[in-house]
């Protein structure tokens, strides 16, 4: 008689398993990564790994603004629930990971958006927020989501870096996510760097941190040359120092940049909005350093375009010159031939 094969008795030894006990004690225990792997394992895991109790868990911990009724219920009717959700948020959009069979997709720009906003500190989660807006207010103004209104601070239990060394590790100790939600469309993605790119005092005041995350985005593969070939993402944080010696965020912010720094109009940044959330997404490991690195080869693709663009100025210059000396020279001789003729 054959012996069982290894796959047979795992599978079995795991089926002996009360489901419920599957669910309570072990993948209630899992992260995302885990729970994902687990659901390839066989259709009985997947459908087990599926449950949308799980994944909201797990979706609720990883961003506590989420955990309010009105965006419970929206991410509810993603395509598949919370996981849908989680998928979409979890990494940065790179339109440059495509597939073959991709289908085409509707880039009509979103009428409706949502911004939920995590800031975490040592891993202790220190602000978070929901904000709606409405796009087309924007149209051909610079576009800008702010989360708090200017007069608006909110009190954590952060100290204030009292010297450079604070400083420099103050930026180490924080994390951020901002996810864009598409309510009409249900897709979302998330626009951090994750850790700052940039993290400095104002130099106006000692008092105040301002910290700056991006991700960069190629929003028109090919088009070499192109203002918007690559477009920055850019989030900024300002902390206030207070008396207590305990930090407040008092701006949170979002923008979007062109290869020159210009900031986009609500038109130009809805039309690559909707192109980052039909977009596949990236990898989950090494998203951090991937973010800075992104970031650093943007400033320095800027930095040479601009270089480029003012070397160009005194040619630009000279021929200016030559048509207005040209244009003298023809009117003097037009009005010359009139006297003699």
């Amino acid at each position: 008689m054959d012996s069982p094969s290894v796959a047979d008795t795992t599978s079995s030894s795991i089926w002996t398993v009360h489901p419920d006990i599957m669910e309570t004690h072990v993948f209630k225990h899992l992260d995302a990564s885990a729970l994902a792997s687990a659901s390839c394992a066989s259709s009985q895991l997947y459908a087990l790994a599926s449950d949308e109790t799980l994944w909201t868990d797990i979706s609720n911990s990883t961003w506590p603004s989420t955990n309010t009724p009105g965006i419970r219920q929206l991410i509810s009717s993603f395509p598949k629930g919370t996981r849908s959700f989680f998928s979409d948020s979890f990494t940065n959009p790179d339109v440059s990971i495509t597939t073959p069979s991709s289908s085409p997709v509707n880039l009509d720009c979103p009428s409706r958006l949502i911004s939920a906003v995590d800031i975490f500190y040592q891993q202790r989660h220190v602000f978070g927020k929901v904000v709606e807006t409405e796009p087309l207010n924007f149209d051909s103004s610079p576009f800008r989501i702010d989360v708090l209104d200017p007069k608006d601070s909110v009190p954590t239990r952060i100290p204030h870096p009292v010297d450079e060394q604070m400083m420099c590790e103050f930026g180490e100790r924080f994390t951020l996510s901002w996810i864009l939600i598409d309510p009409i469309r249900r897709r979302a993605m998330n626009l951090s760097s994750y850790k700052p790119v940039i993290v400095e005092r104002r130099w106006m005041s000692t008092e105040e941190v301002h910290m700056r995350y991006a991700w960069v985005f190629c929003a028109e593969p090919g088009e070499e040359g192109s203002a918007t070939e690559y477009v920055k993402f850019g989030i900024s944080v300002t902390w206030e120092g207070c008396q207590s010696g305990e930090m407040h965020v008092s701006k949170v912010s979002l923008n979007l940049e062109d290869m020159y720094g210009n900031q986009l109009t609500g038109r130009e940044s809805l039309a690559i909005i909707q192109k980052g959330l039909a977009s596949r997404r990236g990898k989950v490991k090494g998203r951090e350093s991937e973010g800075k690195r992104r970031y650093e080869e943007y400033m320095e693709m800027r930095r040479e375009r601009i270089l480029s663009e003012v070397s160009k100025q005194p040619e630009r210059v000279d021929k200016l010159r030559v048509a207005f000396f040209l244009f003298i020279f023809a009117s003097l001789g037009l009005l010359l031939f009139r006297r003699l003729f």
